[in-house]
């Protein structure tokens, strides 16, 4: 018989209809039994089959269900409380903004993000903890388990708060510069009033004007103001996205394929003033 106990009948009530739920699926093990003692906030769950059964079906599978209630139950508070007081964020509004990064990360919508396709690991961990603990005692004390056992899982989510703060401030900066060259686009004379750009990926591209004349490395570098320059590590010819901001274009017309990096900050700098054409469009 296992028994989990609690110091609040909140967490026991909650625990207990989540285990009934689940463990009613169990139709292959029907010796199992659960019993609740709400006045002693305690889960009593009692098996009266095989230890082979517990060992190598209830017991992983409760240890499934106990991780899945932690994981919702207290996964974003504990993030939270991670970035507001090791990471100083205690702005409401700016917590919110990397909170619902964090939100987007653990849901896996963030694939560009590496730690995104290692989000399954913060689950393994907190998983084997709680089968080791099922494992070595008969009695699974949830808070002290919490306080004390949830180490290698709570080091995920420090990680995690880590890159989701990184990832912000990266976002945050790029639209300083998104906004910076915006407003230089909006106030500058034009160098032309039309240019077209030919891009395959950031490796393969051309640039001409109306008039069909290219815009190659040495004269875009000539338009391009320093101030505006951000790609770093790249060499002046391999940039695209300062230049053509520098030359301040009236319209631009992109003829691409393309939806990467490049095509979505040129689409922010420029907004209304971008048109977007097939390959088949160009007449150069």
């Amino acid at each position: 018989m296992l028994a989990i106990e609690f110091n609040h009948d909140h967490d026991c009530a909650r625990v207990y209809a989540r285990v009934e739920k689940e463990l009613a699926k169990l139709t292959a093990f029907p010796s199992f039994s659960l019993q609740l003692q709400q006045n002693e906030d305690v889960i009593h769950c009692r098996h009266d089959g095989s230890d082979m059964e517990w060992e190598h079906g209830i017991r992983p599978y409760m240890a499934a269900v106990l991780t899945e209630d932690i994981m919702q139950r207290y996964e974003i508070s504990l993030l939270e409380k991670l970035i507001k007081k090791r990471f100083q964020f205690r702005d409401p509004d700016e917590r919110e903004q990397v909170m619902e990064l964090a939100r987007e990360l653990l849901a896996g919508e963030r694939p560009e993000i590496p730690e995104t396709r290692n989000a399954a690991e913060r689950k393994t961990s907190l998983y084997q903890a709680i089968n080791e603990y099922l494992s070595d005692s008969s009695v699974f004390y949830w808070n002290p388990f919490l306080t004390f056992c949830t180490g290698n899982y709570e080091r995920y989510l420090a990680r995690l708060a880590e890159v989701v703060i990184d990832e912000y401030q990266m976002e945050q900066e790029y639209q300083t510069v998104v906004d910076t060259l915006r407003s230089y686009v909006e106030r500058t004379a034009p160098a032309t009033k039309h240019l077209h750009l030919w891009y395959e990926n950031s490796e393969y591209f051309w640039l001409v004007d109306a008039n069909g004349h290219e815009w190659g490395p040495e004269k875009r570098m000539k338009h391009t103001e320093s101030a505006l320059i951000f790609e770093d590590g790249l060499q002046p010819m391999e940039m695209i996205v300062s230049p053509i901001a520098s030359i301040a274009p009236q319209h631009l017309y992109i003829y691409t394929a393309q939806d990467d990096g490049v095509i979505q900050t040129l689409r922010a700098i420029f907004q209304e003033r971008l048109n977007v054409r097939p390959f088949e469009q160009w007449g150069f």
